[in-house]
């Protein structure tokens, strides 16, 4: 064999080794309800079933599947994951990061938005590229981060909308923001 060959040979077992380690890494499952999730950094708060809560990494092509009211979600993704779904997951070993999500109980009635409470409101002022939105609601003027947050782009100071409002570890977050008709 020519001496100008051998790079391409080291190369080429190089990637033969990489792959065949990988097609033999162990794949795990667990389960456990969603306690919060945060897309800006890509992770989720998990309870799992001893009780115990911990955070995840979650890869940002994770496939995401519901078992339970699968027509309510007809195109499945990350933003429709929120508490209290009970989820079965699949994260390969040793990395912990979240691969696939398989949705087996939703835990509230989709049609009406998710958990929480829904309240009428006014947008005061927003600002979609921070995720937060102030409004003007019965009892006030209130500000609230806004997760998913790319769902500000579609809205306007001055809109009459209904939001939905979740507490998650003491904080309130907008996680549904609808035009009020």
């Amino acid at each position: 064999m020519k001496q100008s060959n051998w790079p391409i040979v080291a190369a080429l077992a190089g990637a033969a080794l990489l792959v065949g380690t990988l097609a033999h890494a162990k794949i795990n499952t667990e389960r456990g309800n969603i306690v919060s999730t945060d897309w800006d950094k890509m992770e989720m708060q998990l309870k799992d079933p001893k009780g115990r809560t911990g955070t995840w990494k979650v890869q940002r092509d994770a496939t995401v599947t519901f078992t339970d009211k699968k027509s309510d979600f007809p195109n499945p993704k990350l933003t429709d994951l929120r508490p209290p779904m009970y989820i079965h997951f699949k994260f390969m070993a040793g990395t912990n990061v979240i691969q696939n999500i398989d949705v087996r109980e939703v835990g509230f009635e989709p049609s009406k938005g998710g958990p929480g409470v829904q309240q009428d409101a006014t947008i005061t002022n927003l600002d979609a590229n921070v995720g937060h939105v102030e409004v003007k609601l019965s009892t006030g003027i209130k500000t609230f981060k806004v997760d998913p947050k790319n769902q500000l782009k579609a809205f306007k100071q001055g809109q009459n909308v209904t939001i939905m409002i979740e507490t998650r570890n003491g904080e309130e977050f907008v996680t549904v923001i609808k035009p009020r008709r």
